[in-house]
């Protein structure tokens, strides 16, 4: 495959892999813990510098290891191949097949703002963007490229629109009341809220990780990956910080708390009802741009691991013209359909989206542990406040799972065992390569 994204492709598949829906609903649920408008905003303000944190870790391994396959390639090369190719398989199996299923049936739910949508045709319609955005990444990196960079360009601009209708065009009173951090001073309580709180921004902030999958596709790589990562994430953290203060400048916080559709209250509350439509209009568009990069990212972490003998042989072929991974990409997209018919999807996030953030504390470790094991290996970038940074990402995303575990005990066991049905997988799909089951190589 060639090396054809630039750095502002890069930096467009690390904020077109953050920027969802979430940003537009979750500071809602992140409200329900909190006090006052400026603990909303430390929380989502917390969530910034540990999605920093975390890039920070990536941007070395990205340029450590300029080829694509991401966590898969990280994971393998610090402990294991077969620790490797569970994140792959969890990858495969929920997290971003459920995601495809999950963000296109919003995008066509929004849709039907604007044209009233039976259920049954929502979902096949749904299925239709999947397969005609995997269609469009078959051609080529480069039109799939294009793709991305129209719509994740309108979503930042649409987010722009929506912070500067809220700082210099509203309806809703010119003062605010941020008020205390800690009212009530510090206590475990109050600490313990805010950890729940926390949550919701987390979530939202991840997916840096996917210009990792596409590595080998990607133009000088050992500047634009740490580039396009810490640019793009900078500029998600001040686009969702601006977005939650306008959230709070528009409505009260038990309002902000109590929404369904925060976003859309919001600007609603700013300009008036065509405020809803607008919202409407940007959460398609901001779900399109999700789409386009996780089609596009997806299929290279599979075909990384089937070329390598980790997975089933034909995800790792590629088309003879346009030197595409297309049978991974095809099987994705089909899977990714059959969980939006089954309806299965929504259950699966919930079960293993906790996982992500193992293989994020993973991935930290495995830079901790390769800084030992191969100190002469070139590292073009070098991740700063070493060995802090990694070791502090490595605690927060444990405490993250632990949190999930504690809140949602048989969720998390369901995830568990989700991820861990990888391994007859993987022993299959090594016996059929000839190769054995076994570590990995320097």
């Amino acid at each position: 495959m060639k090396r054809t994204l630039g750095t502002f492709d890069a930096a467009m598949i690390v904020t077109g892999a953050i920027i969802g829906a979430g940003i537009f609903m979750n500071p809602a649920e992140s409200a329900k813990y909190l006090q006052t408008p400026a603990q909303l905003l430390f929380v989502w303000g917390l969530g910034g510098v540990t999605a920093l944190l975390g890039a920070v870790c990536f941007a070395e391994l990205g340029a450590m290891f300029a080829r694509s396959g991401g966590q898969y390639v990280y994971l393998e090369k610090a402990f294991s191949r077969w620790l490797g190719f569970l994140f792959g398989w969890t990858v495969f199996s929920t997290i971003q097949t459920g995601a495809l299923a999950a963000v296109s049936y919003t995008c066509i739910r929004f849709v039907g703002y604007f044209v009233p949508l039976g259920e049954g045709l929502t979902s096949l319609l749904a299925a239709g963007l999947i397969l005609v955005l995997s269609l469009v990444n078959t051609f080529g990196i480069r039109p799939g490229s294009i793709v991305q960079n129209i719509f994740n360009s309108l979503k930042i601009i649409a987010l722009l629109a929506l912070i500067a209708i809220g700082l210099f065009w509203n309806k809703t009173p010119e003062t605010i009341s941020l008020g205390p951090v800690f009212p009530d001073g510090i206590s475990l309580r109050m600490v313990s809220l805010m950890g729940l709180a926390l949550m919701p921004a987390l979530f939202s902030y991840g997916g840096w990780q996917n210009l990792n999958f596409v590595g080998g596709e990607v133009k000088n790589p050992s500047r634009t990956i740490p580039l396009a990562i810490l640019a793009g994430v900078v500029l998600v953290v001040v686009i969702y910080m601006l977005s939650n203060f306008v959230y709070v400048k528009a409505l009260p916080l038990d309002k902000v708390a109590g929404s369904t559709k925060l976003a859309s209250d919001a600007v609603e509350a700013m300009v008036g009802p065509w405020g809803a439509k607008f919202i409407a209009l940007a959460v398609i568009v901001s779900t399109l741009g999700f789409l386009s990069v996780a089609i596009l990212t997806g299929p290279r972490v599979y075909a990384a691991m089937a070329q390598e003998g980790a997975f089933f042989p034909a995800a790792g072929r590629l088309h003879p013209r346009f030197q595409t991974p297309y049978l991974a990409i095809a099987l994705q997209a089909v899977w990714s359909c059959g969980l939006l018919f089954t309806k299965s999807y929504g259950q699966l996030l919930e079960f293993v989206t906790f996982g992500d953030w193992i293989f994020y504390g993973l991935t930290a470790a495995a830079l901790l542990v390769m800084r030992r094991k191969f100190p002469d290996m070139p590292r073009p970038y070098r991740a700063w406040g070493y060995p802090v940074v990694p070791a502090l990402f490595l605690l927060i995303s444990a405490a993250v799972v632990v949190n999930v575990f504690v809140m949602s005990f048989r969720k998390s066991l369901i995830g568990v065992g989700i991820i861990l049905a990888g391994l007859p997988v993987y022993w299959m799909s090594r016996s059929r390569s000839g190769e054995p089951a076994q570590g990995s190589r320097p």
